[in-house]
């Protein structure tokens, strides 16, 4: 049965995923090329499929010196296509906490208008670098971002390759342990971003199942050419 078929009060709670890319000047050429190339990929897969468009609202962001909304929330069914993203700029960690953290709430509470319940939101951060931002900076928007106190506070999964520091990466996570990825030393990106990808689609499949179940567990996409960072021996 899909929410055509039911009220607003039956409507199956829905499962805001935010893909937080970095689009920095170090994501120039091949990187950046091959987030083009899959972009259309994600969003025919997830978005031709009744059951998982049913659930699953994606959106893009985009960081380097700011961040910006590239799509808004959205049924993906309901999507053309998803714009090109063009790289330039430094790496602000911060600007994209904090400005996941005014999307979110600004989306939760338009979804409430149009009668949406929400599970927990889930965030995808993919960066290519180090933060070009201060420590004390970056890690204060990351607060304010996870902070338990906000209902909204999102699972994180991180994934870096290139000059990214997996350390960094561990931090950034937010949720269940090792939920941080670093590409295998020595694999291009151009190889990684499209079996990145691929893993992400396989990872929204399975977590929109979970939520015909009555839940919302964020499935962890595997990677062949990307490996968990032990968070537990960064400590």
């Amino acid at each position: 049965m899909t929410s055509a078929n039911l009220g607003v009060e039956e409507r199956y709670a829905v499962f805001p995923f935010y893909l937080c890319l970095d689009v920095s000047a170090s994501m120039s050429g091949a990187p950046i090329e091959a987030v083009n190339r899959q972009l259309p990929i994600l969003r025919a897969n997830i978005g031709e499929d009744p059951a998982i468009s049913e659930v699953i609202r994606f959106s893009v962001v985009t960081f380097s010196d700011q961040a910006r909304t590239l799509l808004p929330l959205a049924d993906l069914s309901l999507v053309e296509e998803i714009p090109a993203l063009v790289a330039a700029g430094s790496t602000s960690y911060s600007a994209a906490f904090d400005h996941l953290r005014a999307t979110i709430e600004d989306d939760y509470r338009s979804g409430r208008v149009a009668g949406d319940r929400w599970y927990r939101p889930a965030v995808i951060f993919i960066s290519d670098g180090r933060p070009t931002d201060p420590p004390e900076t970056w890690r204060a928007a990351h607060g304010r971002l996870v902070d338990p106190a906000w209902k909204r506070h999102p699972n994180i999964l991180s994934f870096g390759f290139g000059a990214a520091a997996p350390e960094v990466l561990a931090e950034v996570s937010e949720g269940k342990p090792n939920r941080a990825f670093i590409a295998t030393e020595g694999v291009e990106p151009a190889r990684v971003i499209p079996e990145l990808m691929a893993g992400l689609i396989s990872s929204i499949v399975s977590s929109s199942a979970s939520v015909y179940s009555g839940s919302a567990e964020l499935v962890p996409p595997e990677v062949p050419t990307m490996t968990p960072i032990p968070v537990d021996e960064l400590e």
